[in-house]
């Protein structure tokens, strides 16, 4: 695949996002059931000491945020995060990241439109649902039904699509201010956040309710600003903007959740312990939390958002998932079919799939609750290629032009990849072991569609490049095993590597030396030229509606 074929396809999709379209529309990919239930869930499993736990969770995202701030400036293409290691490491390192974005964005749509019916069939009693949880032959047809609308607004073009973001967006940042602000008027008892200690659980369940209490679960989403590059305007602004300011947004929101969450639990649920808070999911916390504050209208509102929040997160992903799935036939992956767009700009076959995909996981699977940990995990694995790709293509290319520099790289871009493994360290080894086996479904996917391509079609293998990702996994799922993560009373790995000090020390070391490793061995700088949008060119001219350029 050539460098200039790569940019002029990239080129068909329309740039028509501006800077609020851009950072709407990655609000709106964060904001979705995440909300209504990670509150409750962290609290669960770290107490009052959630607080802490989200303040870390921040801390590691701006880490990798920043690391995608700087390639999504530089490379405005379609499904950015899933192309980045292309084009420092090649073909079989690609795929893997690629992947991993794939499998996330293609899952969470159907994971959100079982997050409505689940809150619909508590109050309108339709039996969406078998007693086993799966759905019944109703609660398919909705649920179907529901996809189909996310995929007819992706068709509708992407101007379009950026005006019903932008709906749903502010709907939702008023529906969580309104939440707030209510109940902690009704109700804030300070004596909440000392009961039983601050602590309970100590770090560990901190760390736990980071990664498998649902808070990094909501966030993610906030590499969508980077999938939708090939359609931003002035991507070397835009994409910074809307990475950092939607984490900013966000975070207040969150925190705030937390803090009347914790404030508002009425003092006799606490007296068994922060294990026994957790409600009804049909019923949901805040809503629960409203009704018993005599709040009837904000559960009402927290109702209703039950259907707005998930269904506009559906919406984006089914977006974002058509420009991964884009971008993998532009790498060479899967059939070059799936990158022709219309002439509106929009990359239809991508949808399609999409929406084939989604039918496919609303077969009998379990409920988004159940799967929060796996999205978390294969989205820390995709998130810590980006690093890696930002470390390798900063040493091929040192001179080239950046919109966006992260200073210092070689610090924050090691940092990063260490700490989006802890994140996968963190979900244990009971969930891990789900994401492994999920990547070697698609490397088999990956060899089967090769033994079909012509050969004269068949990318590189870039093997010398790629090793250092077999490296990683298998340690990774090592560690991972050896460990001790999972619940804090439920440790799901051997337990060999102790908490706090020695698995957090391997996982790191283990990490730097994986991280250098993929740096010595990343393409040579000019063949990843030739892998790269650069029109046979390392630096880029300003495109049509805005900057873009190779680092």
């Amino acid at each position: 695949m050539s460098a200039s074929t790569d940019a002029a396809d990239d080129r068909g999709l329309k740039r028509q996002l501006s800077r609020m379209n851009i950072l709407q529309i990655t609000i709106n990919s964060i904001i979705g059931t995440g909300w209504l239930f990670s509150a409750m869930n962290a609290a669960a499993i770290a107490g009052p000491a959630a607080l802490i736990a989200w303040f870390v969770a921040i801390a590691i995202l701006v880490l990798i945020a920043f690391n995608h701030a700087e390639l999504g400036a530089m490379f405005s293409v379609a499904g950015g995060s899933a192309r980045f290691v292309h084009y420092s490491h090649g073909t079989l390192a690609g795929f893997g990241i690629g992947w991993m974005a794939w499998i996330y964005g293609a899952a969470t749509a159907p994971i959100e439109v079982q997050g409505v019916l689940s809150y619909a069939e508590g109050y309108t009693h339709l039996n969406l649902f078998d007693v086993d949880g799966t759905l019944t032959p109703l609660g398919y047809v909705v649920a179907i039904s529901l996809l189909a609308i996310f995929v007819v607004l992706n068709l509708f073009a992407i101007k379009a699509l950026g005006r019903v973001h932008n709906a749903i967006t502010w709907w939702k940042i008023g529906t969580i201010a309104l939440v707030i602000v209510a109940i902690l008027f009704a109700r804030f008892q300070p004596s909440n956040f000392h009961s039983h200690g601050f602590a309970p659980y100590g770090f560990h369940g901190v760390l736990a309710a980071v990664a498998i209490g649902g808070i990094v679960f909501a966030y993610t989403g906030f590499e969508q600003a980077v999938q939708l590059g090939a359609e931003t305007k002035n991507p070397g602004r835009n994409i910074p903007f809307a990475l950092l300011g939607s984490l900013v947004v966000c975070s207040i929101l969150y925190i705030g959740l937390q803090v009347a969450y914790i404030g508002a639990l009425s003092p006799a649920k606490l007296a068994h312990g922060w294990e026994g808070t957790s409600v009804d999911v049909t019923t949901g916390p805040f809503a629960a939390l409203a009704t018993s504050l005599g709040l009837g209208l904000i559960a009402a509102i927290v109702y209703i958002d039950s259907v707005v929040s998930p269904s506009g997160n559906g919406i984006a992903y089914v977006t974002s998932t058509a420009r991964v799935t884009y971008g993998m036939g532009r790498n060479g992956y899967i059939p070059e079919l799936v990158t022709r767009v219309d002439k509106r700009g929009v990359p239809v076959i991508g949808v399609i799939i999409s929406f084939v995909v989604g039918l496919l996981c609303l077969l009998p699977f379990p409920s988004w609750q159940s799967l929060l940990g796996f999205l978390t995990s294969a989205t820390a694995m995709l998130w810590a290629g980006v690093p890696i790709a930002l470390g390798s293509l900063r040493r091929s290319f040192p001179d080239a032009a950046r919109p966006f520099r992260l200073r210092p790289a070689g610090l924050w871009a090691p940092l990063g990849f260490a700490a989006a493994n802890l994140l996968v360290y963190w979900t244990g080894w009971e969930t891990d072991w789900k994401v492994f086996v999920a990547i070697g479904i698609g490397y088999t996917v990956f060899f089967v569609n090769r033994a079909f391509q012509q050969a004269e079609d068949r990318p590189d293998l870039d093997f010398r490049s790629s090793w250092w990702v077999w490296v990683w996994i298998l340690g990774t799922a090592a560690i991972s095993y050896l460990g001790t993560f999972g619940q804090a009373s439920h440790p799901s790995g051997l337990g060999y590597l102790s908490f706090p000090y020695w698995d957090t020390a391997v996982m790191v070391a283990f990490s730097l030396a994986v991280y250098y490793l993929a740096i010595a061995t990343r393409l040579p700088a000019e063949k990843a030229q030739r892998y790269a949008p650069s029109d046979g060119e390392l630096n880029l001219e300003s495109r049509e509606m805005g900057a873009a350029s190779l680092g």
